[in-house]
């Protein structure tokens, strides 16, 4: 999940992907706003963070023309973009020219009538005679008549109006849209930046810090939220240890480990739940593998070594490429909505 309230002190609200930062802060200098953004990446990266921050910084009073300036947090148009969410509400401002864009959580895409009502905030004039900026969050999970309504908006963009769009799967954007574009591609960071993060901006303890970097596999947001939320930690945890149980337990054993995973969530958040599921899983595959091959100072599920080295052992390498292979395949048949159910009992008879 992307962590909206990502906050590094003393500048931009990225860990690595500095060349992010560094082309808005020139792009403002310079007077060269793109109409529209594509904030492109894997999830839990700060795109969300960054676009917001960037938001505020154009919105920002105290901005001015050939000069890049943080945010100052003192005037009006600061003080409105404060977060006056709560921590599970995202990020809600009182500013009447930003907006922020998300899918519904019960519903599959954004909607053509939350594309209206984007695009409607959008055309109205500036409260501050200033930018009016819009983030759409996920904007891959656009439905087709919504994307096209939004086309619509991006030919004849108006002065000063800024639309970002955050997306994981290019593919998923039509192309009319990616061509009207500014693509700004986010990378997964080092994990000894992610350690630097967490120590030095969250102040997180060093053992600590060095499980979630590693964990949180290139993801300075994800490796946040798992200091920052415990339940939210336990909650990965769990996942990970049902995958090893799969390869201790007999295949009854395996089908409640499947009746754990599949709850009582509607089938839009199941989706989600499973596909996170399936991440975690190739990566606890991951981790063998490396261990199966001499790699084990490279394995992201560090707390879970011991355990990790004992199943590893007891694994060919033929058997551990079959099982991803399985995984990636049960990934697909989630993404087309065959029954999750079905595919995890596949996968719990097959591994």
């Amino acid at each position: 999940m992307e962590n909206e309230k990502i906050n590094i002190k003393n500048g931009w609200p990225l860990a690595g992907n500095r060349q992010i930062a560094d082309f808005l802060e020139k792009s403002a200098v310079n007077g060269k706003i793109a109409n529209t953004y594509i904030f492109l990446g894997p999830e839990d990266l700060g795109k969300t963070a960054t676009a917001i921050f960037f938001a505020q910084s154009l919105l920002c009073h105290k901005q001015k023309a050939g000069v890049f300036s943080f945010p100052c947090g003192t005037c009006l148009s600061c003080q409105q973009m404060r977060n006056h969410g709560g921590a599970d509400a995202g990020f809600e401002t009182l500013h009447s020219d930003f907006h922020l864009l998300k899918k519904d959580k019960d519903k599959k895409n954004i909607s053509i009538e939350q594309i209206r009502e984007f695009i409607r905030i959008l055309e109205m004039s500036s409260f501050f005679n200033s930018y009016k900026i819009g983030i759409i969050k996920d904007a891959d999970n656009l439905s087709e008549s919504a994307a096209n309504a939004l086309l619509k908006t991006l030919e004849e963009p108006r002065p000063k109006v800024v639309v970002i769009l955050t997306a994981s799967r290019l593919e998923k954007i039509p192309a009319t849209i990616i061509s009207r574009s500014q693509i700004l591609r986010f990378s997964p960071v080092k994990s000894s930046i992610i350690y630097d993060y967490l120590v030095d901006d969250l102040q997180c303890p060093r053992t600590s810090a060095k499980d979630f970097a590693r964990l949180a596999a290139g993801r300075p947001a994800l490796a946040a939220k798992f200091f920052a939320d415990r339940e939210f930690y336990q909650s990965y945890a769990d996942k990970a240890e049902n995958f090893l149980e799969f390869f201790s337990g007999n295949i009854n054993e395996r089908f409640n480990a499947v009746e754990k995973i599949i709850n009582n969530e509607t089938d839009e958040e199941k989706v989600k739940n499973i596909l996170n599921v399936f991440n975690i899983w190739r990566g606890v595959i991951r981790d063998f593998l490396l261990l199966a091959t001499n790699n084990g100072d490279l394995i992201r599920h560090e707390p879970w070594r011991e355990r990790l080295e004992k199943i590893s052992a007891a694994l060919s390498k033929s058997k551990l490429l079959k099982i991803n292979i399985l995984l990636e395949t049960g990934e697909k048949y989630v993404r087309a909505n065959v029954n999750p159910r079905l595919v995890l009992e596949n996968i719990a008879i097959n591994i």
